[in-house]
């Protein structure tokens, strides 16, 4: 049976009969539940706080925690900057490599995100740019992953010689997603989706052959648990960078996407 709240009941004793021992009262809000009794009053029980959010897209600063009342935990889900993609170009391996993406961290060192690398311009490397890495350190548990690698240029100059209409590189990805899809017949790279992380693809060939720029490689990404929190934290979000710039016939490397930071507080 449920008691109304807000009302007055009687707390029988069972050892002498049906004796009044003393008078109560039930009161309730949203987080708790009272019992008034002998002008003192005791909580039975208290309903948890829902969780709170703080979201950081750009720039740099100090996280403070919540108080009144405090999280019990937090949980950090960050990735770092984009790498943007390569330049194509006739002019081979004198090509523009991308810019490599900004480093997103929170406690300075305590998370970190690094950025991807900027993509090869021209063919001037057989490999994809790296994405960046990613720690945790001492304090926090969960996942620190590099993010994906850039896809390599679609020409090589020691070897495919050039194109025309030949696609440039993807960008690479993390499990923000984002990704940049290849450009084609004469284009500049696509961006990396702000906020995700993603490497920026490289730039495609046109009507004249040329070389085809390689994707930048995906910001790092990281998920942990910081428990105990301290009061405050800085912050930094690593900013997406630029692809390399068109060479002679050719387009620019489209740009990293930025980085990102979410900070869920639990509470008790």
């Amino acid at each position: 049976m449920s008691l109304p709240l807000g009302s007055a009941y009687q707390l029988l004793g069972t050892n002498s009969g049906a004796t009044a021992i003393t008078n109560l009262t039930l009161q309730g809000t949203a987080n708790e539940i009272t019992v008034t009794t002998s002008g003192s009053t005791i909580t039975l029980a208290t309903a948890p706080k829902a969780l709170t959010i703080q979201k950081f897209s750009s720039g740099s600063g100090t996280y403070t925690t919540p108080t009144s009342p405090s999280p019990l935990y937090l949980k950090v889900t960050m990735v770092g900057g984009g790498g943007g993609g390569g330049a194509s170009g006739t002019n081979g391996g004198s090509l523009n490599n991308g810019t490599a993406g900004g480093n997103t961290t929170f406690g300075t060192s305590l998370l970190v995100a690094n950025g991807g690398a900027g993509g090869y311009g021209g063919g001037n490397s057989a490999n994809g740019a790296a994405g960046g890495t990613a720690s945790l350190g001492s304090g926090p548990i969960g996942t620190a992953l590099s993010g994906g690698n850039g896809s390599m240029s679609m020409t090589d100059a020691a070897t495919s010689g050039i194109q025309t209409n030949a696609a440039g590189g993807a960008g690479g990805v993390n499990p923000f997603g984002g990704s940049a899809g290849t450009s084609y017949a004469g284009a500049n790279g696509q961006a990396g989706i702000s906020n995700t992380g993603a490497g920026g693809s490289g730039a495609s060939s046109g009507n004249t052959p040329a070389f085809t720029g390689g994707g930048g490689g995906a910001g790092g990404y990281v998920e942990a648990i910081i428990s105990s929190p301290s009061a405050t934290y800085s912050y930094a979000v690593g900013a997406g960078n630029a692809g390399g710039s068109a060479g002679t016939s050719g387009f620019a490397g489209g740009s990293g996407g930025s980085g990102y930071i979410i900070v869920e507080e639990h509470y008790q």
